[in-house]
């Protein structure tokens, strides 16, 4: 195979590639590992019969993105980006993916009926099961349109939905696929599911609050009237309990409503309700920097080209990463575009990009993506970290190397990139 030599406004057109990235195959259970510090330390507050639990954990590596009930006691388990599983009350530790070489985020966690397990989905579509949580495949295999960002256990647990940010569903085992939200729904990211007690239906929670049902499930509306919403969760009794960025929980179609979570400037990932339906958990973490104005909602990356800079920012519109990169001015276009394709290295001439992650393509066929910054070959940099904040590139978004490498851990295939003037 030869290497292009060409170069030309853009950074990559004819490259040699090579090592596309793959899928995480499923892991089982592994030794639990202690909080470190130098990640944010999340709250969990307790409304309704649900009892106040008291946590041993240190700060967590990474950011904590859910939340699952153990559904044999008073407990939970709380899921990081990580694969870190940390046990809280009788909840018991089965194992997590903290030691697995992840090639995408874990995004949500969901426990098995007997709460002797659990499955952690990661944005690409790989599942990981531990205890007595059978493994019923993956989307290993699959090219995704747009990351997932949830899963839902079916009933008796012998099975699985996972859900995209564009509302695809993709059902596992005896879960049975109802329908979609991605041919008709393009307003907002899809954050949620919700399966009915029966599993002949689910409902999917977008974004701004927007709830879609399918099969059995009851049309909700909107509940939250168009606030920011990050999770629903089925009542064990009836209805439904709509999260809302804020912490704010709204009770609908019989659910009991206890309150919401009252932590002061948090964001809420997620709600594990106790088993006898009169009470939850709200998981709630501190903000991170705020996203730009009439950036959109959903998880997603915004690049400013004024700023230089890039956000990476989670379905619960919380911040987890922000880093200034060097772009050009007027290239590429403002709108919102995706992930379409991924090279581990790439080359222009004599160059070495790392991590190239491809979103746009102009009318010359060349592409702009996010990537290190250019290495010679002799090893040494085009540019100086300290350069960063500052538009030098022909059209990509230059990154520091360790950046770069956090953001294609972070971002799959059709993640949705938002580029701002």
């Amino acid at each position: 195979m030869k290497r292009s030599r060409s170069f030309a406004a853009v950074c990559a057109i004819g490259a040699f590639v090579m090592g596309f990235a793959g899928i995480a195959a499923p892991s089982h259970a592994n030794a639990p590992v202690p909080f470190a510090t130098g990640g944010a330390t999340p709250s969990v507050t307790a409304r309704g019969s649900a009892p106040k639990l008291r946590s041993h954990h240190r700060t967590p590596n990474a950011p904590i993105v859910d939340i699952a009930t153990d559904p044999s006691g008073d407990g939970y388990w709380l899921a990081a980006s990580d694969g870190g599983v940390f046990s809280v009350g009788h909840a018991r530790f089965r194992g997590s993916a903290s030691h697995v070489a992840l090639r995408s985020p874990i995004v949500a966690i969901a426990a098995t009926p007997t709460g002797r397990g659990y499955w952690l989905v990661a944005s690409d579509g790989g599942v990981f099961s531990f205890g007595d949580a059978h493994y019923f495949g993956s989307l290993g295999s699959i090219v995704l349109n747009a990351p997932i960002v949830a899963i839902a256990p079916a009933p008796h647990g012998r099975g699985y939905w996972l859900v995209a940010s564009d509302g695809g569903v993709f059902a596992f085992g005896r879960a049975k696929f109802r329908g979609s939200a991605a041919p008709f729904w393009k307003n907002g990211s899809v954050v949620d599911i919700a399966p009915t007690a029966s599993g002949h239906g689910y409902e999917l929670l977008v974004s701004d609050g927007a709830v879609f049902s399918f099969g059995n499930a009851p049309r909700l509306g909107n509940p939250t009237r168009g606030a920011a919403a990050v999770a629903i969760v089925r009542s064990p009794h009836a209805g439904y309990w709509v999260v809302a960025r804020d912490g704010r929980v709204v009770a609908t179609h019989g659910a009991s409503n206890h309150g919401g979570s009252r932590v002061s400037l948090s964001i809420a990932v997620g709600l594990a309700p106790r088993s006898d339906g009169n009470g939850y958990w709200i998981a709630t973490v501190p903000p991170g920097p705020p996203a730009p104005a009439n950036s959109g909602l959903g998880r997603r990356i915004i690049y400013s080209i004024s700023a230089q800079r890039v956000w990476t920012v989670e379905a619960n519109n919380s911040v987890s990463h922000f880093w200034k990169v060097s772009g050009k001015f007027g290239l590429p276009p403002v709108g919102t575009f995706h992930i379409l394709s991924r090279s581990v290295y790439t080359y222009v001439g004599s160059l070495r990009l790392n991590y190239m992650q491809r979103f746009y393509q102009t009318v010359r066929g060349g592409w702009v993506g996010f990537h290190g910054i250019p290495l010679r070959p002799d090893g040494t940099p085009i540019e100086s970290d300290a350069q960063l904040g500052t538009p030098l590139s022909h059209g990509c978004v230059r990154m520091n190397q360790t950046d770069v490498k956090t953001l294609w851990d972070w971002a799959p295939m059709g993640t949705t990139v938002v580029v701002l003037p």
